[in-house]
């Protein structure tokens, strides 16, 4: 009997949307749970920690945090490595995409508009060319498609998310790839993917 899968979220990217995606890489269909005002009221003292994303599996069993989710995903669809040290090297990036994740939050947060404005350029000019810089190192050990071993993994996942986030951001776009032509082209074959263009095509729109 197939496997139930529900993600119930806010209705924006958020931190839900790398769950997202691994369900569209494995071409599983899930339940997308979109859930705002006094439906969050009634719904958070049922999580297991007050807080979204959470997965149910065959409306019983609930998981949240997101870096559990994705794994929990990635072993159930075979989007892990092929061995523990592959593994071991996609958890290394999908901790960095959440470092980056993080200081984008921070950004977002940020009220006074001084330090925000500091923060945006710091983003820009260090922490991301960093990044890109430490992704191109990746790609070229592994032979230019995938960041690790020979097929799409969770790890590419979560790299395209954040990509596509930057991208999708109107005062960024594809001008952050100019020195990073590598990024850029493992951008668009993931994007080109067909579950991933499949999911795209109507996904909700969203900032955020």
């Amino acid at each position: 009997m197939p496997v139930k899968f529900k993600i119930s979220y806010f209705d924006i990217k958020g931190r839900a949307e790398l769950p997202r995606l691994v369900f569209a890489a494995a071409g599983k269909e899930f339940d997308d749970e979109r859930i705002s005002g006094d439906k969050w009221t009634a719904f958070k003292p049922k999580t297991p920690y007050g807080q979204m994303p959470v997965l149910t599996v065959d409306n019983k069993t609930m998981i949240n945090q997101t870096g559990a989710i994705i794994r929990y995903l990635a072993r159930e669809f075979g989007l892990y490595g092929s061995n523990n040290m592959e593994n071991t090297k996609c958890d290394i990036i999908i901790e960095t995409v959440f470092d980056l994740y993080s200081a984008v939050i921070k950004q977002h947060l940020e009220k006074d508009e001084a330090i925000k404005e500091e923060l945006a350029k710091k983003f820009s000019t260090e922490v991301l060319p960093q990044f890109f810089t430490y992704l191109c190192k990746l790609l070229k050990e592994n032979g230019g498609k995938f960041l690790v071993g020979s097929k799409l993994t969770v790890a590419d996942m979560a790299v395209f998310d954040m990509l596509d986030r930057l991208t999708c951001n109107p005062k960024m776009g594809e001008g952050v790839y100019k020195d990073f032509a590598e990024v850029k082209k493992f951008y668009e074959s993931v994007k080109t993917n067909a579950n991933i263009q499949k999911y795209l095509e109507r996904r909700p729109a969203s900032d955020l």
